[in-house]
C-alpha cells in the first residue's frame, strides 16, 4: 500500500497488508486507522491509546470497516461524522447515495454562495435580484456569514435585530424602521427556508416570536394638499412638468403608471391603465388585478393628454425633460424637491398626490364605490381607513376642488 510510512511507524497486523492497517503516528500515543477508500487514503484516529487491548479493539474495527467496504455497505459520512463536508460529499456520491450535510456543517455564507448560482440567478426580475443581493451582502452576510445553520437560533436573531441601525447619514446610529427590518428578515427567511428544504433539516424556526423584538409599528400620516398649497406648488414647478404633476392629482395615478402611458392607452374617452415601468423596466402586469383600470377622461384630463400627444417625441406620452423615461426617483429629486422649497410649503412626497386625489374626491362627495374603481383598490376598506380621515380645513376648499376637477368628474359622459 502506498503512503508515507515515516509518519506511521507501527503496523499491527499482517493479514490485510494490502487493504489497510492499524498504525501509530510519531509523537502520538493514539492508534490510527489507515486504509484506502475510493482511491483516497483515509487516516483516522481511533481515539484509543496504544495498548495491547486497544490494538485488538482497533483491529476488530478495521476488519469490520474493510468487510463493509467489500460488501458495499460502508457509509463514510456516518462512520466518520467529523470528516470535512467535502470528504463526506465526495464519498457519499461514489457510494451512490445522496449526501445531506448536517446544519453544523454548513455556514450561512457558504450556503448563500451556492444559493446565488443555483436559485437567485434564476429570479426573473432584475430588480428583485438587486434588492435581495443588497440586503444579503450588506446586512445578512456580515452577521451570519461564518455561523452554521445549527447556531442560528432565536436568541441569535434577537442579537441580529439589535444591530439593525443606520450605519451612515443623518440617522446614523438610529434603529431602522420596522418595515425595513421586516423586509430584511423576509429575505433571511427565504434563504433559511431554501436551505432546510434542500437539506431536509428539522430545525426550530429562528424567526419565531421575533416580531415582539421589532420597533412598534408607526402609523403613516396621510399627507394631503390644501388647495392653496397645491396652487403654490404648481406655480413654483418647472413649466415642463406642470402637466404631468396636474395629471397625478386629477387621476391618482402613480409615477410608475404614468411612465408607461402611450397614445394607444387613450380609447374612446377612456384612459386605460394597464402597465407600468418600475426602475426602468416595463412590467406587463400591475401590482394586482385591481390596479388595471379605466379612467374617464374629463375635460381637465383631456387637455393634459392632448398636450402630451402633441409634444411627445417618442412612444411615451410623458418623459423627463431630457427625453428619458419618467421615473418617480428622478422626478422627486430633480423637480419635486426644488419646487416644494420654492413654494415654501411643508415637504411631502410625490406619492401624496394620490392621497390628495382621494381626499379631494371624497371632499366633493364622490361616490365611494366609484372612487375604489378609479384608484384600483379591492374594496372600500382602504378608502375608509386611509383617505376618509378628516383633513382640517379641506371642506373650505370644496368649491375650488370641484372647479379644478370639473363638473364632468362627478358626472362622466
Amino acid at each position: 500500500m502506498a503512503g508515507n510510512n515515516a509518519a506511521l511507524d507501527l503496523q499491527i497486523f499482517d493479514t490485510r497488508r494490502n487493504e489497510g492497517r492499524i498504525a501509530r503516528k510519531k509523537g502520538s500515543r493514539k492508534l490510527y486507522l489507515d486504509f484506502f477508500y475510493h482511491g483516497v487514503r483515509i487516516e483516522r484516529s481511533t481515539g484509543l491509546d496504544d495498548t495491547p487491548k486497544n490494538r485488538d479493539k482497533a483491529q476488530t474495527l478495521l476488519e469490520r470497516i474493510l468487510e463493509m467496504k467489500k460488501e458495499g455497505t460502508l457509509e463514510f459520512a456516518m462512520l466518520f461524522p467529523g470528516a470535512s463536508e467535502e470528504e463526506k460529499e465526495f464519498h457519499t456520491k461514489l457510494e451512490k447515495g445522496e449526501y445531506t450535510p448536517t446544519p453544523k456543517g454548513v455556514t450561512f455564507g457558504g450556503y448563500v454562495k451556492r444559493w446565488y448560482s443555483t436559485i437567485w440567478v434564476h429570479y426573473p426580475e432584475a430588480t428583485k435580484q438587486k434588492d435581495f443581493k443588497s440586503v444579503i451582502d450588506y446586512w445578512l452576510i456580515p452577521h451570519f456569514g461564518e455561523k452554521s445553520f445549527f447556531h442560528i437560533s432565536q436568541v441569535e436573531m434577537q442579537r441580529f435585530v439589535a444591530t439593525l441601525r443606520h450605519r451612515k447619514g443623518p440617522k446614523q446610529g438610529e434603529s431602522l424602521s420596522r418595515s425595513t427590518m421586516v423586509n430584511i428578515l423576509q429575505i433571511f427567511r427565504t434563504i433559511w427556508s431554501d436551505a432546510i428544504t434542500e437539506h431536509r433539516w428539522t430545525l426550530f424556526d429562528p424567526l419565531m416570536g421575533i416580531k415582539k423584538h421589532l420597533p412598534l409599528k408607526v402609523k403613516k400620516k396621510v399627507e394631503v394638499f390644501r388647495f392653496h398649497e397645491w396652487e403654490k406648488l404648481i406655480d413654483a414647478m418647472e413649466p415642463f412638468y406642470r402637466p404631468v404633476t396636474k395629471l397625478m392629482v386629477l387621476t391618482g395615478l402613480m409615477a410608475s403608471e404614468i411612465a408607461d402611458l402611450r397614445p394607444y392607452h387613450i380609447r374612446d374617452g377612456i384612459l386605460c391603465v394597464e402597465r407600468s415601468i418600475v426602475r426602468g423596466r416595463e412590467k406587463d402586469e400591475l401590482k394586482n388585478s385591481y390596479r388595471e383600470r379605466e379612467i374617464p377622461i374629463t375635460a381637465a384630463i383631456g387637455e393634459i393628454l392632448e398636450h402630451a400627444k402633441e409634444t411627445a417625441k417618442g412612444e411615451y406620452l410623458f418623459t423627463m425633460a431630457n427625453g428619458k423615461n419618467f421615473t418617480a426617483e428622478l422626478f422627486q429629486r430633480r423637480v419635486w424637491v426644488p419646487a416644494i422649497a420654492a413654494a415654501g410649503i411643508p415637504y411631502c412626497k410625490p406619492y401624496s398626490t394620490r392621497h390628495t386625489f382621494a381626499a379631494w374626491a371624497l371632499t366633493i362627495r364622490t361616490d365611494q364605490n366609484r372612487l375604489v374603481d378609479l384608484m384600483g383598490h379591492a374594496s372600500k376598506q382602504m378608502i375608509y381607513e386611509v383617505y376618509g380621515k378628516y383633513v382640517k380645513g379641506l371642506e373650505e376648499d370644496r368649491l375650488a376642488i370641484f372647479r379644478y376637477f370639473g363638473r364632468d368628474f362627478k358626472r362622466p359622459a
